[in-house]
């Protein structure tokens, strides 16, 4: 990984010190570079390739996230070519990810300290990318984001099933007969596996699905199922529509009660469209399929 090091020797971030710094690579979708000092415990750098549209789509979105929240992401350092190659640096964070603090919740009350810290890094998130004046907001319709996410689903190859159109059907009716909703921006993967947990900060990480949805509660459905609280149960993940973080969102945003199951089953729709199509979300695509076959029974 000496690229990374004359990468950064070239922009100056590393102050002359290149011999002191230590590179590790984590393997994901696309590699991830992370820079250490010898002071910290914690990267002081973390690099990315933008080698896509998507990888830069995730770039400039980061930038107009972090000028509305500050340190809520991570600081963007800049974009800076090397070799023939572009490359994103932003600041590294202090804390660490969800599978290296699991093994350290081990009570209850613990559990349910964090899993607070998280609904509430989630309400500070969306209050401040939100648009402060009311009257640049703008609403929805969500029949017809069920509607779209339900084409989207049957246009990915799923064949919905003769219980699946009639739910969808009784679900497009009541929202139908519902006030416009506001269009809240959504991370698009707002999970354990892309938050940064300190002592008394969280950050949120990766943007390359924000904005797949305006859809109120995406968001809040896609960390509830990736709680502790809520296991690997199908059955458990069913019902987390009931959550009381999620009923008293909906009720902030004016949504009633009676019909956040259905912006669940937007949730559930949409997932399974072309996201999860690709081999690295196989295995959550069919236990998504399990938890929907689960809601639709009930």
């Amino acid at each position: 990984m000496f690229f990374i090091k004359q990468l950064l020797s070239e922009t100056d971030l590393l102050d002359g010190q290149s011999a002191a710094h230590s590179i590790a690579c984590i393997s994901t979708s696309r590699p991830i570079y992370l820079v250490f000092d010898q002071e910290s415990d914690y990267p002081i750098y973390v690099i990315r390739k933008l080698d896509d549209l998507s990888s830069l789509h995730s770039q400039k979105i980061h930038g107009r996230l972090y000028r509305l929240t500050g340190n809520l992401v991570p600081e963007p350092v800049g974009v800076y070519e090397h070799a023939g190659e572009i490359y994103d640096i932003q600041r590294g964070v202090k804390g660490a990810p969800w599978f290296q603090l699991k093994s350290k919740v081990r009570t209850e009350e613990a559990r349910i300290y964090l899993e607070n810290r998280m609904w509430e890094t989630l309400r500070n998130f969306q209050t401040t990318i939100c648009p402060a004046n009311a009257n640049e907001a703008r609403n929805l319709k969500p029949h017809e984001e069920l509607h779209k996410a339900y084409s989207a689903y049957r246009d990915t190859g799923n064949t919905p099933s003769a219980n699946l159109a009639k739910i969808v059907d009784e679900a497009f009716n009541d929202l139908s007969s519902e006030p416009d909703t506001p269009a809240v921006p959504q991370h698009g993967d707002f999970c354990l596996n892309n938050l940064i947990i300190d002592t008394d900060h969280i950050t949120v990480i990766d943007f390359e699905d924000f904005s797949i949805t305006s859809m109120p509660l995406y968001d809040h459905f896609t960390l509830a199922l990736s709680l502790p609280s809520c296991g690997d149960e199908p059955v458990n993940a069913a019902n987390v529509f009931n959550l009381s973080a999620i009923v008293d969102a909906g009720q902030t945003l004016g949504i009633p009660e009676k019909v956040i199951r259905w912006h669940f089953l937007h949730h559930l729709l949409l997932r399974l469209g072309p996201w999860s199509t690709g081999e690295k979300r196989k295995p959550y695509r069919a236990w998504l399929k399990r938890v929907l076959d689960l809601f639709l029974a009930e």
